[in-house]
């Protein structure tokens, strides 16, 4: 016979040998032994073939087949030695021996095998402190431990669903780092459930619904897409109704906030939780009846730690901070989601819902708001660690919202209170303006909870940054002195930043209203608190500096329109709410309450330039133009008075900054009209106008205003005021408000001179900005092309007054650096197009034939020595940069990737292939690494 095949027994094509069924009974009794210990593992002073186990069930080998005759000798050998025993006596042997080795594994295997009883939670909890609430706790703070009761789930329910949400307690005190004090994480929809013998808290996934009564098609979408298990942990006891226990300590003490992740990601080394020194705070353990609350001290170590843990961390390899966790009772059915209109300014909750008609949209949207009844009031807590006369400032500018909610409906609907003594700031029943402290200056922060389901908010709060309001009175130090400072008068630095804090307040809580950023407001009256306000100095006829105006007070025309969309309460008729919105809508746009926020104004691309952080006016040029005469006079005006009494001159620096380039986000507002274009978020039939070109007059007038700030005499300062930049004292180290430069530790004016031009020359050479010239030009030649820009920027490289004093020549030299390191760039950056690139190529090498002609002038022939090595150097950096190897041209240069195609057969991560389409909503709000919405 061949050999066996699979699935078929060996006893049907193998005969079995003689041998009595006594000898078979013991044999199996054997194999049962030996496959108890392989089952088991090694163990010590036992020897067995390890092999035993694994030839035993082999294929479909037939229980006869294993019999004494025709087991091969070398699976039962002994041990030690090479002589074979007569099987008889072997069998004998292993008979004795399996009959020890059952008897002395017995026991243990039925322990195993027996079902394990769980003692009831009285039992288990005899001693422990009870913690009664939303859900029954066991605290054991002797061991820092906590225990959770989970009842039954609900009928229907598979668990117990709530919003859980984590966040930081205390901070790490580093701005760029971003781990700050009260920070909150996302807000998640979780179910604690019991399978077998754990204990899980899963995370649902509600990027993909069906809103159907349907229970076929939402557990179609459900099982579809994946959820996330967060924990897991082993039930300790349970009573009869089902009732169980879980040591819910691990849940509490780990890295829920992702602090390793987030200090490796930024650069600051190599972190891991320590848990020898994490711990549970048993003191933060509370069970509230809509709410949990747990707080856990949480060390991390590292090694090779950057240098903002340096800063901040007493020892810089050991990292301690309190993290937060609450989990929230779902609110009731009563809240009704209100549907995203883009032209309204909230921010929303986004997800796909696949039970919609097919002539619908799969994308759903529901702005963010607090949910709020006709007799309800929406209350905001201010921190009592806030310091006056800022703590007053703050609930004054807070309380604007107020004059919005009126005109919603609600003529008591908005107050701010301080914050009741002993409350948690992260308690999830109180809104909450918080004083955050950190080593540097930062943005603030407007956040909070919100109900992934719905968008409803249910904890706003907000982080505000400590230092902002001290470097706004910087500012007014260096455009006004400090000489008013106290006095109360319009110029009083003091007056004038805590104007500005108040503004922040409205800002910050304005996003935990629901509100996104309006950076279109400012060019309609300043029109929202929403925008980033730059503050209005006017020059008098005198030319002196008029303070009166520098911030607008209360809410705006945009905030009272985006709170009466978001808030108005239009019955219990879903039709009648659609048409009133729709009216709403109509009737703002009437009134010309424009409506763009961060994609249109943050990119250094950007092609809006009624979009803008920081500036004043619908004019940008005329703002411009106003913004650098305010910065002449604070310049030829400045001296000693800019720091007060007995402080080091040194500080002046510091205080000069902000002066010299007071113009900086006029500057970027001005630079959007080259390669411009004006557009709204236009809905079909809603008879907005089309998106239109920027006037090609005032793009050209745009260029000219840019290229004056490029002039000696712009980027200059006065002896007098470098006199006063002293180098700093001992003990007074640099830090980054300060100028760098290549004269340390001399100030280094030309250094800032170079930062101010390069900064002009960026802004005209931003490949998008770039490309759109190009463009833009080729649709219509009124429109300024690409070559106009290059051929100015490279005539400020070819430029030599006659006559002028050296002092002013080498600014013009520092001005060409820039120039020529700004072209460079643009040719070298791969998000430039071919054309642009083609032309800035040009444009260089025009340049280095220009340079090298002039650089070759005998003496005496009308350049300096200086002039003459400055040229050779340009053109020997632009012929190096032609002349370099290159690897070939990257193909996307030439043709961009198609968007995806076939849904079949789609690659994650293939150009123009994005993870087969997939779709993320916008659950986590992080606008930019400044002032943001957080949820």
């Amino acid at each position: 016979m061949g050999p066996s095949q699979p699935g078929v027994a060996r006893s049907s094509v193998t005969s079995t040998p003689p041998m009595t069924s006594a000898c078979d009974e013991l044999f199996s009794r054997v194999l049962m032994g030996y496959e108890i210990l392989s089952s088991r593992g090694p163990s010590p002073g036992c020897r067995y073939p390890s092999r035993f186990h694994g030839w035993r069930h082999r294929g479909a080998v037939s229980q006869s087949w294993l019999s004494c005759e025709r087991m091969p000798v070398r699976y039962i050998r002994p041990k030690t030695g090479g002589i074979q025993m007569p099987r008889c006596l072997l069998v004998l042997f292993l008979v004795i021996l399996s009959a020890v080795f059952i008897v002395a594994i017995s026991p243990a295997v039925a322990a195993e095998d027996a079902p394990e009883t769980l003692p009831r939670l009285a039992e288990k909890t005899e001693g422990l402190e009870p913690v009664v609430g939303l859900l029954s706790l066991h605290l054991d703070p002797s061991r820092g431990r906590v225990w959770l009761e989970l009842p039954p789930a609900p009928k229907g329910e598979t668990g117990w669903t709530f919003i859980y949400v984590e966040g930081l307690t205390s901070g790490l005190g580093s701005n760029p780092v971003g781990l700050d004090r009260s920070q909150i994480g996302e807000s998640k929809l979780v179910t604690l459930r019991r399978v077998g013998g754990r204990v899980l808290v899963e995370q649902l996934n509600l990027a993909y619904r069906a809103l159907t009564d349907d229970p076929a098609e939402r557990r179609a979408v459900r099982e579809s897409f994946a959820t996330s298990v967060l924990w897991a942990g082993d039930v300790a006891a349970e009573d009869p109704d089902g009732t169980v226990l879980v040591d819910f300590t691990s849940f509490v003490v780990r890295d829920a906030h992702e602090v390793a992740a987030t200090l490796e990601r930024t650069g600051q080394g190599s972190f891991h939780l320590d848990e020898e020194r994490s711990v549970l705070d048993p003191d933060a353990v509370h069970s509230f009846p809509d709410n949990l609350e747990f707080e856990a001290l949480l060390t991390f170590t590292g090694v090779l730690p950057g240098p903002q843990v340096q800063a901040t961390a007493p020892t810089a390899t050991v990292v301690t901070l309190r993290q937060h966790h609450s989990f929230i009772r779902l609110p009731d059915d009563a809240y009704r989601p209100r549907r995203f209109d883009p032209r309204a300014g909230s921010f929303s909750i986004d997800f796909l819902d696949y039970a919609v008609p097919l002539d619908r949209p799969l994308a759903t949207r529901w702005i963010v708001r607090h949910r709020l009844r006709r007799d309800g009031r929406i209350i905001y807590y201010v921190d009592r660690g806030v310091p006056e006369p800022i703590r007053s400032a703050l609930m004054e500018g807070a309380s604007w919202w107020s004059e919005a909610f009126a005109a919603a409906g609600f003529p008591d609907g908005f107050k701010v209170e301080l914050l009741p003594e002993g409350v948690h700031p992260l308690d999830v029943r109180y809104n909450v303006i918080q004083w955050v402290h950190r080593a540097t200056r930062g943005w603030s922060y407007g956040g909070g909870v919100i109900d992934p389901r719905t968008g409803e908010m249910i904890k706003g709060h907000v982080l505000l940054g400590s230092l902002r309001v001290r470097q706004d009175r910087l500012l007014f130090e260096g455009l006004a002195g400090t000489m008013a400072t106290g006095s109360g008068r319009a110029d009083d630095p003091v007056v004038l930043a805590l104007a500005r804090i108040r503004q922040l307040a409205a800002h910050e809580v304005g996003h935990t209203l629901g509100l996104a950023h309006n950076f279109a407001a400012s060019t309609y009256g300043r029109a929202s608190v929403m925008d980033y306000p730059a503050p209005l100095v006017r020059v008098t006829s005198e030319n002196k500096l008029d303070f009166s105006s520098a911030y607008a007070v209360g809410a705006g025309a945009w905030d009272l329109f985006a709170i009466r969309y978001a808030y108005t309460d239009f019955g219990d008729d879903p039709a009648g709410e659609e048409a009133e919105l729709s009216h709403l809508i109509r009737d703002g746009l009437s009134r010309g309450l424009l409506f763009l926020t961060d994609a249109d104004a943050r990119p250094a691309g950007a092609a809006e330039p009624r979009a803008n952080l920081w500036d004043n006016g619908s004019d940008p040029v005329a703002a411009l133009e106003e913004t650098l005469a305010v910065r002449r006079i604070a310049l030829d005006r400045f001296g000693e008075d800019a720091v007060a009494p007995g402080r080091p001159l040194a500080y002046l620096q510091e205080v000069l900054a902000p002066v010299y380039f007071h113009h900086r986000y006029q500057l970027d507002a001005a630079a959007k009209l080259l390669g411009g274009l004006e557009y709204s978020y236009a809905l079909r039939g809603d008879g907005q106008p089309p998106a239109r070109r920027i006037d090609p007059a005032r793009q050209r007038q745009a260029l000219a205003t840019l290229m004056s700030i490029l002039q000696p005499a712009s980027l200059d300062l006065s002896e007098d005021v470098l006199a006063l930049m002293t180098p700093r004292p001992a003990r007074f180290g640099r830090n980054r408000e300060l100028f760098h430069g290549g004269s340390d530790p001399v100030f280094d004016p030309l250094a800032a001179a170079a930062a101010a031009a390069r900064q002009v020359v960026d802004a005209l050479l931003q490949p998008e900005r770039a490309s759109r010239l190009v463009d833009f030009h080729r649709r219509d030649e009124e429109q300024p092309g690409l070559e106009e820009v290059l051929e100015t920027l490279a005539g400020q490289v070819m430029l030599r007054e006659p006559h002028e004093s050296p002092r002013h020549a080498e600014l013009r030299r520092t001005v060409g650096r820039a120039v020529v390191d700004g072209l460079l760039a643009l040719a070298a950056d791969d998000r430039t197009v071919s054309g642009v690139r083609a032309r800035t190529v040009a444009t260089l090498d025009e340049l280095a034939a220009g340079l090298w002609q002039a650089s070759g002038t005998v003496p005496g022939g009308g350049l300096s020595a200086a002039d003459r090595a400055h040229r050779s150097l340009l053109a020997a950096d632009i012929q190096r940069f032609l002349e370099r190897p290159a690897p070939p041209a990257p193909t996307h240069r030439l043709s961009p990737p198609l968007p995806p195609g076939s849904p079949i057969g789609g690659q994650p991560g293939a150009a123009g292939v994005t993870a087969a389409g997939a779709f993320r909503p916008d659950a986590h709000f992080s606008l930019d690494s400044g002032c943001s919405f957080r949820y």
